[in-house]
């Protein structure tokens, strides 16, 4: 099983891919998500985002926003997301 990842700024999309695997600075520390997991919505913190797919993985840097879980779809509106 596999999970949607969208990552949106105001400026314009930054990702839309299925992932295995990711992981999200939450405003009270960072949390892995993995297909099938809780919903949940929580304000993003500052920090690195990342996500694994085919034994790849990427990071983005991102600040501020909110992230809304699902059973088989997180969904990251950042204010800014930068790769690296």
């Amino acid at each position: 099983m596999k999970l949607q990842l969208n990552i949106v700024t105001p400026e314009k999309p930054v990702a839309s891919e299925e992932v295995e695997e990711v992981t999200v600075p939450g405003i009270n520390g960072e949390f892995g998500v993995l297909p099938q997991h809780t919903t949940f919505l929580t304000r993003l913190g500052e920090g690195p985002l990342t996500y694994r797919t085919g034994g790849k993985e990427t990071t983005l840097r991102v600040s501020g926003g909110f992230c809304e879980v699902c059973e088989d779809r997180v969904t990251v509106l950042a204010d800014q997301a930068v790769s690296g």
